[in-house]
């Protein structure tokens, strides 16, 4: 994921995934070499390198409209479950808003 330009994304990366794994004890995460989805019952986020200079946290969240720095993926439509994704592009881009959505995702995959 963090090979040759994207390297700079990796504390970015390192910073999301424990924030992610914090959120509950039975929280998983399945790095990939695209990306690293977060699992409690099913994938309710995921963190993906989207260019040199971003990280998109995507969040299962149903149909819910854009709210804040959330912006539709149009993955409820496409029935994919990561339907929103805020980007990350510096540390002080994960803040409390984005705190509150994955605990808000997290929630959501309880069934």
């Amino acid at each position: 994921m963090f090979s040759g330009p994207k390297a700079a994304l990796r504390p970015l990366y390192d910073e999301l995934l424990r924030l992610g794994l914090g959120v509950a004890k039975d929280v998983k995460a399945c790095p990939c070499q695209t990306m690293a989805p977060l699992y409690r019952h099913h994938v309710f986020a995921q963190i993906k390198p989207a260019t040199q200079t971003r990280i998109d946290l995507g969040f299962a969240l149903g149909p819910r409209k854009p709210e804040g720095r959330l912006i539709d993926t149009g993955g409820y439509a496409k029935k994919d479950r990561i339907t929103h994704r805020i980007p990350i592009a510096s540390q002080k881009d994960i803040d409390a808003e984005v705190k509150k959505w994955l605990k808000t995702a997290y929630e959501g995959d309880a069934a």
